[in-house]
């Protein structure tokens, strides 16, 4: 076995890989591709709008974020700015976010590139003594509880829910984690814990590190850990899938080198459909290797895509029917999302706990 595929089921360090330059990524116009402006955004979004109205807050009143692992502030501009539709899921006037993060650097430069006076960033541990106040909502997004190990994120999820149960006031708590069963790693399905490359960076980092993945099971265990360790109430549960076939690692092969490169392409039929065709999209789902409701879940979901290609095949993309086609195949992605199995890249469960 190779080192990237060892079982490291062993606990972690503290400490996580150096991220030093790592914000050249984040801050890159180059990572906004269609893809995540069209799908990954809106799907986030959709994730944000619904925990908040769980919450059956006054429509004028104040709404407190933390945001766990908040890096360059992305869950601050996924609440306060437009999205591709004009909507704002939470006027910035009424947002007041915290951002956690563990890194000096990101914090420091969501600091720099976040001039809102309703912002401040954090540095510290979701591990350790949480930020003070009671918030209405713990964000995560960008899959920072998939750094640790499933009894580190038990700890981390009983600090938050602890929190919430100290302070006696109902919240949403939401945790993004990387879904289990992507296309973007079948070789490696049957670990939950392995050597994680970020080789989509921009810049050329090569970042590597153990990352956890989730499918609904697994997640859904630790949750109740933690809820049982703190004698918080969960409520109400929600699951969401985002990215099924458009990961990032679907256009670098790096774990999966027989995967088409569907994000490259998807966004190829935007930017520059020339020398495109629909049948290099087909998709093919696994037969084994998951379980059977995951299987039949990805059965399905090709059925469908590859019908969204069917009319385009055998002939060249005119600017508008790649248009037309890419535009397709992101509403399959969309409409995909709430199956919540871990079959996407990220995978996020929406908690509504009461304390």
């Amino acid at each position: 076995m190779s080192p990237s595929e060892r079982d490291l089921d062993e606990s972690p360090s503290r400490t996580t890989a150096s991220y030093e330059g790592a914000a050249q990524h984040y801050l890159s116009p180059q990572r906004r591709d269609p893809v995540k402006v069209s799908s990954e955004e809106p799907i986030s979004r959709r994730i944000i709008a619904r925990a908040l109205s769980w919450l059956d807050l006054p429509d004028d009143g104040p709404v407190r974020v933390l945001d766990v692992g908040s890096g360059t502030a992305d869950g601050f501009a996924l609440l306060t700015a437009p999205g591709a539709d004009g909507v704002v899921v939470l006027p910035e006037s009424r947002c007041r976010y915290v951002g956690l993060d563990v890194d000096p650097e990101m914090v420091a430069t969501a600091a720099a590139h976040t001039t809102s006076p309703r912002a401040e960033f954090v540095l510290g541990d979701v591990r350790d003594e949480l930020p003070g106040g009671a918030f209405d909502l713990y964000l995560s997004c960008g899959v920072p509880y998939s750094h640790l190990t499933a009894d580190e994120l038990a700890d981390a999820l009983a600090s938050v829910l602890g929190s919430i149960t100290a302070r006696r006031r109902r919240a949403v708590v939401v945790v993004d984690v990387l879904g289990r069963y992507s296309v973007e790693w079948q070789p490696r399905w049957h670990l939950e814990r392995w050597d994680y490359a970020m080789s989509f960076f921009a810049g050329g980092e090569h970042i590597e590190e153990p990352m956890t993945f989730h499918d609904r099971p697994s997640l859904d265990r630790v949750v109740d850990r933690a809820a049982a360790a703190t004698g918080a109430r969960i409520t109400r549960r929600a699951h969401t899938d985002r990215s099924v076939l458009v990961g990032r690692h679907t256009a670098t092969g790096t774990f999966h080198p027989e995967v088409p490169r569907f994000r490259s392409l998807v966004n190829a039929l935007v930017r520059d459909p020339d020398g495109v065709r629909a049948e290099q999209l087909r998709f093919t789902p696994a037969l084994e290797g998951a379980p059977a409701e995951v299987l039949a879940h990805l059965a399905g979901f090709a059925e469908r895509w590859n019908a969204t290609l069917k009319p385009f095949t055998g002939r060249a993309l005119s600017e508008r029917d790649a248009g037309r086609l890419a535009d397709g195949l992101l509403a399959r992605e969309r409409a995909a999302a709430d199956a919540g199995l871990g079959v996407g890249h990220s995978f996020t469960a929406t908690l509504l706990v009461e304390p």
